[in-house]
This record gives C-alpha cells, sequence and structure tokens, in this order.
C-alpha cells in the first residue's frame, strides 16, 4: 500500500485531475446506465400491458357486440309480423301483407343501423316464397335454396359465425330442426357481417401491428405485416392450443416480434396481433445512442477542462507552496510579492497580512473564543430555569387554591427535587441519567397539571445511555415545548412519546406529541432559525441547538419534523464514543 500511494503522489497534477473527475462521473455514468436499461425495459413492459388492454378491450367488445346481435336476432322468433306472414298469409288482406312486411322491414333495418358490423339483414319466409331483405343489391340471397346453403354451412364451418362464399353470416332458422326431418322452416334469417367494418377495425389498433380474426374456416386481416405471419402461426400452433390467452415474444429470422394471442369461446374465433419490437424500443435505441454520445463529449471536456485548471493553478500554487512552506520553517518575515490582478494576487496579498497578523492574534483569539463560549454557556443554562419555575408555581397555586391539598404535596415534592437537582452543584456537564430523572420529575407535575388529557410513554433509559456526560437542563425544555405548544389545547385523548435511540456514532433523545402540529412554512421558519448563526433570541429550542452547537459542534444539534403520530416530533442527537463512554462511566 506504501508503494502505491508513493506512485499516487509522484503522478503529475495534470493527470490526477483528469483520473478524479472520471472517478467522480464513473458512478453517473453507470447509473445512468442502468436507469436507462431499466427504463427501457418498464416502458417495454408498460407498452406491452398497454397493447395487451387494448387488444382485451376490442375483443371483447366485438364479442359483446355480436352477442347483443344474435341475442336481438332470436327475438325475431317471437315477432308479431313474421310470425303472421309465415302462418296466416292465406287470411291476411292484401293490406295487411304489405304492412306486415314493411314493419318487419323497419324492424331489419333498425337492426342493421345499430351495429356498423351488420351490412346486410334478409328473411326468407316460406309462405311468401321470397326474401325480406334491407337491402336491394343483387349479391343478396334471394331464393329458398341460397338461404338453406347458408343455414347447411352453420354445421360446417362453426357457430355463431357462418362462412359461406367468403362472407360472414349470423343464421337463424325457425324451427331449427325441420329440414332435418325433410320438411321446409317457416322462415331464414341471415344477417351479413360486414368484412370491411370488422377489417377496419383491426386497423383501428392505436399501436402499428398486423392483426388477424379467424378460426379453422375464415379468417379477417389488416393486410399490415403480412410476410411474418405464416412463420407466426406455424411457432405458435402449440401454444394456442394448450392456452386461451398469452403475450410473447418471438424471432423470426433476424426480427423480433411480440405476439398477443386470446380466443374467444363464444365466438369460437381467436385474435393475433403482433408487431415488430423495435417499434417499441426503435426510439429508446435513439435515447440510447445519445446516452453514448453524452459519455463521450462529457470524457473530452474533462480533458479539456482538466487541463485549463492545470494552466491556470499550477503556477500560483508553486509560489504559494513555496510561501507556505517558509512560514512552516517559522520564517514569518519573508514577503510575497504579487502585482497579479485576480483572485490568486488577493489571496497572495492576503496572506501576507495574515502573516503579519498571526503572530500576535492567535493567543490572544484562542483565549478569548474559549472564554466567550464558557461565558454563554453558563447564560444559556441559566435562561431556561426561570421558565419552568413559572409554570410550576402556577400549577402549585392552582392547587392549593382548589383545596387539593394532596396534589399540592405531590407537586411540592416533584418541585423540591427539581430544585435540588439545579442547585446542588454548579457542573455545566451531567449524567444523562440525572437528566432523564429530572425530565420525569417534570413530567410528574405536568401529569397533575394536564390530568387525564395527556398519556405520557415514557420509555425506559437504554444501559448505554446512562453514563455520558451531557450539558445540564438540555433536555427538559423539549418535553416542555410539546406539553406548552403541541398539547396545550388538547381536550382529551392527547399523546406524548418520549423515545431513545442510537446509532454507529450518535444518541437520539426524541420527543413527539399527537398536537395539531405546524404548517409547512411555519416550520421551514423554524428550520432557518435553527440552523442560523444570527443573535437573537436565546430561550426554548434555539437556545438547545446553540448550546449542542457549542458543546459538539457539527456532530450535535436538534432536528424537527412531522411526527407519525400527526402532531411534532422533536430530538435532539449528540456524538457517541464507546471508547470515551467507558472512561466517562470510570470517571463518574
Amino acid at each position: 500500500m506504501k508503494w502505491m500511494k508513493r506512485t499516487i503522489d509522484n503522478i503529475p497534477i495534470f493527470p490526477k485531475l483528469v483520473i478524479t473527475f472520471l472517478i467522480i462521473m464513473m458512478p453517473l455514468f453507470t447509473l445512468s446506465l442502468v436507469f436507462n436499461e431499466l427504463g427501457k425495459q418498464e416502458v417495454k413492459s408498460q407498452i406491452s400491458n398497454s397493447i395487451t388492454m387494448n387488444i382485451h378491450y376490442y375483443f371483447m367488445s366485438l364479442e359483446k357486440e355480436l352477442e347483443r346481435i344474435i341475442r336481438t336476432q332470436q327475438e325475431f322468433i317471437n315477432d308479431e309480423n313474421l310470425m303472421q306472414l309465415s302462418n296466416s298469409l292465406s287470411i291476411m288482406s292484401d293490406y295487411q301483407r304489405t304492412k306486415a312486411i314493411n314493419d318487419l322491414k323497419s324492424r331489419l333495418t333498425a337492426l342493421k343501423d345499430s351495429s356498423i358490423y351488420i351490412k346486410d339483414i334478409s328473411v326468407y319466409v316460406d309462405s311468401l316464397n321470397g326474401t325480406i331483405s334491407t337491402s336491394n343489391a343483387e349479391d343478396t340471397p334471394s331464393t329458398k335454396e341460397e338461404a338453406e346453403e347458408i343455414f347447411k354451412a352453420t354445421y360446417t364451418s362453426g357457430i355463431p359465425i357462418t362462412f359461406w362464399q367468403d362472407r360472414l353470416y349470423l343464421n337463424l332458422t325457425y324451427p331449427n330442426n325441420v329440414m332435418n326431418q325433410g320438411k321446409s322452416p317457416q322462415f331464414i334469417q341471415n344477417i351479413e357481417l360486414s368484412m370491411e367494418a370488422l377489417t377496419n377495425a383491426l386497423s383501428a389498433f392505436p399501436q402499428d401491428g398486423g392483426a388477424i380474426l379467424f378460426n379453422d374456416n375464415w379468417f379477417i386481416a389488416n393486410n399490415k405485416y403480412l410476410e411474418p405471419l405464416t412463420a407466426i402461426q406455424n411457432k405458435l400452433a402449440e401454444p394456442m392450443q394448450q392456452s386461451d390467452t398469452f403475450t410473447k415474444q418471438l424471432e423470426v429470422g433476424k426480427a423480433k416480434y411480440m405476439v398477443i394471442y386470446e380466443k374467444s369461446m363464444f365466438l369460437q374465433a381467436s385474435l393475433l396481433f403482433y408487431f415488430p419490437e423495435n417499434v417499441i424500443v426503435g426510439q429508446l435505441k435513439t435515447y440510447g445512442t445519445w446516452f453514448w454520445l453524452l459519455v463521450i463529449s462529457s470524457f473530452v471536456i474533462v480533458i479539456l477542462f482538466s487541463y485549463g485548471i492545470y494552466l491556470l493553478i499550477y503556477r500560483p500554487l508553486q509560489t504559494l507552496i513555496r510561501r507556505f512552506r517558509s512560514v512552516e520553517g517559522g520564517n514569518f518575515n519573508a514577503v510575497l510579492t504579487s502585482i497579479r490582478g485576480d483572485e490568486f494576487g488577493f489571496i497572495f496579498n492576503r496572506f501576507e497580512r495574515t502573516v503579519v497578523s498571526l503572530r500576535t492574534l492567535i493567543d490572544e483569539l484562542y483565549v478569548q473564543k474559549i472564554r466567550l463560549q464558557q461565558s454563554e454557556l453558563k447564560q444559556l443554562q441559566m435562561q431556561i430555569t426561570p421558565h419552568f419555575l413559572y409554570n410550576s408555581f402556577f400549577i402549585l397555586h392552582r392547587l392549593i387554591k382548589n383545596d387539593d391539598n394532596q396534589m399540592a404535596e405531590l407537586v411540592s415534592k416533584n418541585l423540591g427535587d427539581y430544585f435540588h437537582y439545579i442547585t446542588r452543584n454548579g457542573l455545566e456537564e451531567v449524567p444523562f441519567e440525572h437528566e432523564v430523572n429530572h425530565v420525569r420529575s417534570y413530567v410528574e407535575i405536568q401529569n397533575i397539571r394536564f390530568s387525564n388529557r395527556i398519556v405520557v410513554d415514557f420509555e425506559p433509559l437504554p444501559e448505554v445511555f446512562r453514563g455520558v456526560m451531557i450539558p445540564r437542563l438540555i433536555l427538559q425544555p423539549l418535553v416542555e415545548n410539546a406539553y406548552e405548544h403541541g398539547l396545550g389545547d388538547i381536550v382529551m385523548e392527547g399523546k406524548l412519546q418520549i423515545r431513545f435511540a442510537m446509532d454507529a456514532d450518535r444518541l437520539y433523545f426524541s420527543v413527539e406529541d399527537n398536537g395539531g402540529g405546524i404548517t409547512e412554512e411555519r416550520m421551514d421558519e423554524m428550520v432557518r432559525k435553527l440552523n442560523s448563526e444570527d443573535e437573537g433570541e436565546t430561550t426554548g429550542l434555539i437556545n438547545i441547538q446553540r448550546r449542542l452547537k457549542l458543546k459538539y459542534g457539527e456532530r450535535g444539534g436538534l432536528e424537527m419534523m412531522h411526527g407519525a403520530l400527526g402532531g411534532l416530533l422533536v430530538r435532539i442527537y449528540i456524538p457517541y464514543d464507546e471508547e470515551n463512554n467507558d472512561v466517562s462511566n470510570i470517571n463518574r
């Protein structure tokens, strides 16, 4: 390890700058690459799920629509006009027959207009020996033979959708079994489905891809990506037999495809939707290209920036280092002359002024700072005591006035313990255990004050805390703040939790209430005051913060946050050194 350190120390500044910047940036590049890949996978998953839901929604909508059409078609069995034309034609007048035909045609037209998937509806009535249709097109089946052929095709091409002469029909024959008995049915109704509407629906998916609606006898495709269709169907032959719905990734040739399959048991048909995976990740790959361009550009910028810093700071630093070494050797008289007008010139001039003043100021400033801290610590401690006494004497006054002598005796007992604690010696620091006992006395007094309005959960003091030395009267103001500001307006079911915690190098004392808490604006204001170094108010939580900072520096302090109980959580933290703590226990 020593030879490695010497090797690093011998590297010139410019390579060090480059290496340092690269080391700093590598984690960022790595995280960016990981996030890019994770984002790519997440986007693929989200898009795939979205497409799957769209396909399912379309298929369910088509199934529900055809089910509605079939249900409406079956209601024609009870149609009065159709029954009259089928059974009572011989006794109907010309007017009645014409009216029945027109009414029936109107109802058929209404059914046709109710769905874009219906191209035409025709009813062959045996008694009429003719067809009533919503269309006058020449290709409409108009003879008994044609109607019967569509009915027979139902047994060969499946139900409920019948395939006949490259067309799709919904067939209704009444009665259904008479043709098997060699008789003629009363009527045969055929609803021709619109191939164009079905094809347009397959083409209307928000995702660009190939789609096919099919069964063993017929299929409808949107005429997109037809080239890989056969290969995809061959590879999915076994999965389609085993499952009614799935989403898979397939590789056809050199291209990868996302395939979504769903089967309808009601329609006896399946929907297959497939699209190239590049449709999803194509744009993401573009982002990846830009990412690597950014990485390369960053490396170039790092090298140029490092070289610029090297030129700007190397020579002035060499001059300043020589002067530092001179001062380090005890030479306060040598002068570092400079005619520079930049920041280094300012540093050189200020450095010389500092060297001149250093010898006379070092002792004076050091001693003055120590005395100032000691004086301020004592002053801040004295500010805490009266605030608690005012509240305690007020409680005692109220109890005596109400002739509650038993409670007054308990308050005076705890108040006596309080006086005994603060007046028995002039130590600035006490063991954590003594300070916690003092807090318990305070809580006992407040329990009498607030009666049954507040429940206190006071956690037992952990053993590791007991001997740790802390400033006096540093814990009680936190509890007092919770009573006065957090729980002062609580009428019932108030809660106060006092907790202890620790981590590797800190000890925590926290106080949490279920009061109304404070707004975000007020929280920001309090945090700003706690972190401010301006002189001003030195009572309450700001008092605690200043005392902790004077005692421990940045290793100690006070924190405020919103608590889990709904109120305010305030806690202090102090540094914890197990080895030093053991020594303090021995001294105590």
